[in-house]
């Protein structure tokens, strides 16, 4: 059959004469329907008709063309020579640069009614014209027309859905320790990149009583920290008085628009308020709230459009929302990050050591440096340590621990518990121990604190004051001065040192008074009392200490002193096996005549200097004793 004699589409023959004119018609239908400037749907679609037009015709002619008519009337809802239109354009009908133009602005409601319009124009110009066309031409162009108007709603739905999965996002971020300006600055692109006839975007967030730019697009950055905008005037004091949306159709010429949309500077920024370009249109802001407090305000704006979509309002309503509570989380986690830092200092200045442990674990989650110095000695305990880490595995310490675990999980309150603990260098010290559990709202025990003091010096003043009232008792009370004699070598040697020896020169003859408090120490006595004196010598250790004419401390007792001052291979080996750690050698003397030596020896601790004094008081005790005993002596030889 020749192309002549090929069958014409009636519709196709009607849109290519008369699309012009049903245009033209739209047109001056679409100025009716909604006065002034037309919106970025109706111009893009304006561009596109005449070649959606002309794809139809040709459509409809290739459809003609190769489908057969139906025998009847009654096989034509059998008939299926046609094809939806989704099959026959498998792409969109309008073209991807429209449906970009559509974003702008996009109101589902207003291209809905466009198209209405639209397809009443080419109802009445077919009626006009008396053009006839078939029911499947008709169906094919009502399809279009319905397609025109599917195909921006899905991408506009499809990227709101993107835009709000980028908010859940940033959210997310939120969770984490991420600055906020970060977040807010993410937030606006989102607002950028989605609806995209925003020009600029900012976020404002509350600083006492003004507002300032944290994030924002589209405006100089260098201007942030010196505009603020004060919260009762401008655009953004409307927002905050009313704490809703406000949206400006045409903002240009409205004087809340002053001030590149922002309100009027504040008094220290020393910046003059900007008239923004004429060209500036819609103006939408949003308050940040959070349970009814404000926190921001969101403002965007665009030069492309007179107002927003009710889409894009959405989803500015969503994201001030996101801003609220991510900036709520971040002023909520720097009050408690100053409260940490105040407690932390609070706790820093205590003179007792202070840890606190969280969790059913019990990891320590602070401790001030006192505590440091009483549990570890030179070593710092890191926060965020393990329980175990606390003290050492000694029986002791296990203690010490338990309770800080009886605090967490049987919320026992324990107060000035004292024992013993090994201190990470080594040292045996005495701790006053008080633990009491913190429980939150609902009474549940969150975490335990324990408080510790070492009191080793504090005792250890106690006992010896109490050691010197006693020998001082033993003075006045005894009458048998040569038994008060040993009853000080006795308490030295028991109650403060863990052996005692006062070698005596009695009247040239050397005379050797021993006393012990340990096991081992007590059973090399009678070796050492074979072997008087044990230090007495013209050119030994007395002669040294009587030099100085005061207690000297030997603070590490060394082999080659041991050497030294042993009297014969069997005293140095008794020596040795004593195993002592420190010495204090106290000079006795009366009356400018020497009396002996008393020497204190320490096998499970160190003497410090500190011990000097309480050693010089004994001898001192045991000087008069011995010069009592000797003036007692001679009155009773001279009787």
């Amino acid at each position: 059959m020749a192309s002549k004699d090929l069958p014409k589409s009636p519709l196709a023959v009607f849109l290519r004469a008369h699309s012009a004119e049903i245009l033209d018609a739209w047109e001056r239908a679409e100025r009716r329907r909604a006065p002034g400037e037309q919106s970025p749907g109706y111009l893009a679609l304006r561009e596109e008709l005449p070649s959606i037009f002309e794809r139809l015709a040709e459509r409809l002619e290739a459809a003609v063309s190769a489908a057969a008519a139906p025998p009847g009337d009654d096989a034509h809802d059998a008939w299926s020579g046609v094809e939806s239109v989704s099959a026959e354009f498998p792409e969109p009908l309008l073209g991807f640069r429209v449906l970009d133009k559509l974003r702008d602005g996009f109101e589902l409601e207003d291209v809905a009614a466009q198209y209405s319009v639209l397809r009443r124009c080419v109802l009445r110009m077919l009626e006009r014209t008396g053009t006839q066309p078939s029911w499947v031409e008709m169906t094919m162009l009502h399809e279009v027309l319905d397609q025109v108007i599917i195909d921006p709603a899905t991408r506009s739905a499809a990227r709101r859905e993107r835009a709000l999965g980028a908010l859940d996002r940033v959210s997310a971020e939120g969770m984490g320790n991420v600055h906020i300006d970060r977040l807010l600055r993410r937030l606006v692109e989102v607002l950028v990149e989605s609806a995209r006839s925003v020009d600029w975007a900012v976020m404002l967030l509350l600083e006492g009583e003004v507002l300032r730019i944290r994030a924002g697009i589209g405006v100089d950055e260098a201007l942030w920290g010196l505009r603020a905008y004060r919260l009762a005037e401008g655009f953004v004091g409307r927002v905050v008085r009313e704490r809703r949306p406000v949206a400006l159709r045409s903002a240009a010429p409205d004087p809340l628009a002053t001030d590149a949309g922002g309100g009027a500077a504040g008094p220290e920024s020393g910046a003059q308020s900007e008239r923004p370009s004429d060209a500036l249109h819609a103006l939408y802001g949003v308050p940040m709230l959070s349970e009814g407090r404000l926190v921001g305000v969101t403002v965007v704006s665009s030069r492309r459009v007179a107002e927003f979509s009710e889409g894009d309002r959405q989803l500015f309503k969503k994201a001030a929302e996101r801003a609220a509570a991510l900036a709520t989380q971040a002023q909520l986690r720097e009050q408690l990050a100053a409260e940490r830092s105040r407690f932390e200092t609070a706790i820093q200045r205590l003179p007792v050591g202070v840890v606190v442990a969280e969790g059913t674990s019990g990891t320590l989650a602070l401790n001030n440096r006192r505590f440091a110095e009483i549990v570890r000695g030179p070593e710092e305990t890191p926060s965020n340590a393990p329980l175990r880490t606390l003290l050492s595995e000694t029986d002791d310490d296990q203690r010490a621990r338990w309770l800080l675990l009886r605090a967490l999980h049987g919320g026992e309150t324990v107060s000035r518990d004292e024992m013993e603990f090994i201190r990470g260098d080594g040292e045996r010290r005495l701790g006053s121990f008080s633990v009491a559990p913190v429980r939150d709202a609902e009474g549940r025990i969150t975490a335990a604190v324990m408080t510790v003091e070492d009191v080793t010096e504090l005792r250890k003043a106690e006992r010896a004051r109490q050691l010197l009232v006693e020998a001082s008792a033993l003075m006045a009370e005894s009458l048998d001065h040569d038994g008060t004699v040993e009853q000080v070598v006795r308490l030295g040697g028991e109650r403060f040192a863990d052996l005692c020896a006062l070698d005596l020169d009695d009247g040239g003859v050397p005379r050797l008074v021993a006393s012990a408090r340990l096991p081992e120490a007590r059973a090399l006595l009678p070796r050492l009392l074979k072997h008087p004196p044990l230090l007495l010598g013209e050119t030994g250790s007395l002669a040294e200490a009587m030099a100085r004419r005061e207690a000297t401390l030997i603070p590490l007792v060394t082999d080659p002193w041991l050497q030294r001052i042993a009297r014969g291979p069997e005293h140095l080996s008794a020596l040795r096996e004593l195993g002592a750690r420190s010495a204090i050698l106290v000079p006795l003397a009366a009356r400018g005549r020497k009396l002996g030596l008393l020497s204190l020896w320490t096998v499970e601790r160190e003497l410090r200097q500190d011990d000097t004094g309480v050693a010089a008081e004994l001898g001192r005790l045991a000087s008069l004793a011995i010069e009592s005993a000797r003036l007692h002596g001679e009155a009773a030889r001279s009787r």
